[in-house]
């Protein structure tokens, strides 16, 4: 893209005062990029700024996560001891003090600012930002829906439920809600529970398990307090709910199957990072939209039924990206990024790509 990319074209030539102008739209590098990775996938998310910020022909200035900083600093060695790019253009700063971050965000030499991590750290960020007016963009959390319509195959779709605990559980775009119909609720119920109580995890070594542990004892705290307040609150776990008693080393949270819940309580409204989906009834399609939508984030979501009546929500659902009887929407061309507080601009394709320029327009007479 870097070398097929259109940095100059000739706008319509328009008038000004009666004389024929000549225009030039014209994308610049951004120039310095302050970037800030998390922990949960820490390879990918950094090679998804480095790649098309270097390409825009920016610089940058990377912090890993203080959990996972050696993917990233091995991947500054490889840029250093491979390839031929000049000193000072790739920097990867790691360190477990904040403070690092909040200079990235509001250090006047930095030009362009982007986050990906929870929107509570998100919000600083902007913050912190706007004080130089930088050009800010983020990749923040999600409580994204999957609402499975009365006409889909149950046993085919929600004997997946369970993948939702796929990598602990530690994805912002994973489905965490469950959105199904209330005349069909209990045989939902009872098929998804199947599906948790048969999903393996355990030992991340061990190519058969599909959930490791939290990243940290704190994260499995977190998890494990969402549980306990959704239960004061009156829900119930259907299955799972606490900690594994046969995983004695490292810091694992059960494969969590919650219902009973209000829509609007914390543990259906708040992004839990953990293995826990919470399972909601609702009364018909226009119903399933009004929950879907009830949230501050708009990352993700799914629809399972009739393509006719899954389009038509899939339309109405406001989430940046979204699957229809198990479309897989992740690619690298694919603009990622949510609506409402999960997040500003677009990460990936040619969105992505330029998200890293700036603007210019350069006026010649025309004739």
């Amino acid at each position: 893209m870097a070398e097929r990319y259109a940095y100059e074209r000739d706008m319509k030539e328009t008038s000004f005062r009666g004389a024929p102008q000549r225009r030039i739209l014209r994308r610049e590098a951004a120039g310095v990029v302050g970037a800030i990775t998390p922990w949960n996938v820490p390879l990918y998310l950094a090679i998804a700024k480095l790649g098309p910020a270097l390409a825009a022909g920016c610089t940058i200035v990377l912090k890993p996560a203080p959990e996972t900083p050696w993917s990233t600093l091995h991947l500054a060695m490889l840029a250093a001891e491979r390839t031929d790019i000049p000193a000072g253009v790739l920097n990867v700063v790691a360190s477990a003090d904040h403070a690092l971050g909040e200079m990235l965000s509001s250090d006047p030499r930095i030009d362009l600012v982007t986050f990906t991590g929870s929107t509570a750290t998100g919000r600083r960020v902007m913050e912190r930002a706007s004080a130089t007016v930088k050009k800010v963009f983020l990749e923040l959390g999600g409580k994204s829906a999957n609402v499975v319509l009365d006409d889909a195959d149950f046993a085919s779709v929600l004997g997946g439920a369970c993948f939702v605990c796929i990598h602990g559980g530690q994805g912002c775009a994973i489905t965490t809600r469950l959105l199904l119909p209330r005349a069909r609720f209990d045989e939902g119920i009872a098929i998804a529970k199947a599906s948790f109580e048969g999903w393996p995890y355990g030992d991340p070594t061990d190519p058969g398990n599909l959930q490791g542990p939290q990243i940290s004892r704190r994260q499995q705290e977190r998890v494990l307090g969402y549980i306990e307040r959704a239960k004061q609150d009156g829900a119930r776990c259907v299955t799972g709910g606490g900690v594994p008693e046969h995983l004695q080393r490292g810091f694992y949270v059960e494969p969590t199957l919650i219902v009973g819940a209000d829509p609007r309580s914390q543990i259906a409204q708040e992004e839990v990072f953990g293995p826990v989906l919470v399972a909601i009834p609702y009364e018909d399609d226009a119903d399933a939209v009004r929950i879907a939508n009830d949230s501050i984030y708009g990352l993700s979501g799914a629809v399972h039924g009739s393509t006719e009546r899954a389009m038509k929500i899939a339309r109405a659902i406001r989430t940046g990206t979204l699957s229809v009887n198990g479309g897989g929407w992740f690619h690298v061309d694919t603009p990622f990024g949510g609506y409402k507080q999960s997040g500003v601009g677009r990460e990936n394709g040619e969105l992505g790509f330029e998200e890293y320029l700036e603007t210019k327009v350069i006026a010649l007479p025309g004739g």
